[in-house]
């Protein structure tokens, strides 16, 4: 009697096991796309910051998580005047520019710059592409510090025409791709009054009603302020590992924006079509780039 309620016991469990793993097989049937297992959007996205983790996190998740404000990820952002910076926000962005000449990424950065083929200076492609380029920085920083975003130099006031005091002694060494040798960003700049000369010419600028003249004479501009701060700016293949290179150009960027927002500039656009409208080596085209407010950016 022992030995067939022994072997009847043995049956069931057998039973009980293989209905086990039929269930789970059934369960990871259902879970299965495509022929791949369903992961969480987080891990499907194959994330590589904690900030990008939080920002692909369910809204009824961020609902219920109590985050500070600067965690909400609220759009757009806002680029700030440097000399409105407080100390915190100065050093968040300093750290981010270094993490990200540390893990290589601002190299790769300044090497596209190196690459003249893009044809981004001396043609119309020269505010459309620099806003780009600035993006990419941007959200590069961001996977780092989500509040952090790329404040501007506005040389064109009396208070800021000269190199920020902040910014003096950051001259950092930028590891370049192979066979480049590392960068070692240095300054020379010129006067007070070469800087508020340069900027007079704003004014003039933002009442041309034609966009090739308006582009043409702004250049003009941003190349004397590259030539003002000397040293690795002066050059293209080296002026963007001088962290100051960001923030002139976002400068540039406010002011065409400004003028684009004008009545002088309202509606005026770059003449780029077929390959030359393509803001190569990325995936924006030239009408991507006209409305900053829908590449998630305004200026304050």
């Amino acid at each position: 009697m022992n030995r067939t309620k022994k072997r009847e016991s043995k049956i069931l469990a057998k039973k009980e096991l293989r209905q086990a793993e039929a269930a789970m097989k059934a369960t990871r049937r259902k879970k299965q796309t495509n022929g791949k297992l369903m992961r969480h959007p987080i891990m499907a996205a194959n994330m590589t910051s904690f900030a990008d983790m939080i920002r692909s996190s369910p809204p009824a998740l961020k609902e219920r998580l109590k985050l500070p404000p600067w965690l909400k990820f609220l759009l757009p952002y806002k680029r700030k005047d440097q000399a409105s910076l407080s100390e915190t926000e100065r050093e968040r962005f300093l750290c981010a520019i270094n993490t990200l000449i540390q893990n290589g990424t601002y190299g790769q950065l300044v090497s596209i710059h190196a690459d003249m083929s893009h044809m981004m200076h001396g043609t119309q492609r020269f505010l459309p592409w620099h806003r780009v380029y600035l993006l990419q920085l941007e959200q590069a920083i961001q996977s780092i510090h989500p509040d952090v975003t790329i404040p501007y130099w506005d040389w064109t006031q009396a208070g800021e025409q000269g190199i920020p005091q902040w910014l003096q002694g950051v001259t950092p060494t930028v590891p370049m791709p192979q066979p480049t040798p590392p960068i070692t960003v240095i300054r020379q700049p010129g006067t007070q009054q070469d800087v508020a000369t340069l900027a007079s010419n704003i004014p003039a600028i933002m009442q041309l009603t034609d966009f090739v003249d308006f582009w043409s004479h702004l250049e003009g501009v941003h190349n004397g302020v590259h030539v003002w701060v000397g040293g690795s700016m002066g050059s293209i293949p080296t002026a963007p590992a001088d962290p100051i290179f960001w923030m002139h150009h976002a400068n540039i960027d406010r002011i065409w924006w400004n003028w684009q927002s004008s009545p002088q500039g309202q509606g005026k656009n770059p003449n780029l079509s077929g390959s030359a409208a393509v803001m190569d080596p990325f995936a924006y085209t030239e009408p991507q780039t006209r409305d900053i407010t829908a590449l998630g950016y305004i200026y304050v």
